[in-house]
C-alpha cells in the first residue's frame, strides 16, 4: 500500500467527521467529502515532486 495514498485517507476521513460534529453535516457525507479532499490533496503533492524531480 502506497503510504501518502493511506495517509491521505486517514487525514480526509478524520477532518470530515470532525466537521460532521463541529458544523452538524450528515456524518457518511462528511466522512466521503473529507476522503476525497485527502486524496485530491495527495494527488496534488505527488505532482509537485514530480515537477520538482523533472528540473
Amino acid at each position: 500500500m502506497n503510504i501518502p495514498i493511506f495517509r491521505g485517507v486517514i487525514m480526509g476521513g478524520t477532518v470530515g467527521l470532525t466537521a460532521s460534529l463541529l458544523l452538524g453535516i450528515d456524518p457518511l457525507r462528511a466522512l466521503v467529502l473529507g476522503i476525497l479532499c485527502g486524496l485530491l490533496g495527495v494527488a496534488t503533492r505527488v505532482a509537485i515532486e514530480k515537477r520538482k524531480e523533472e528540473k
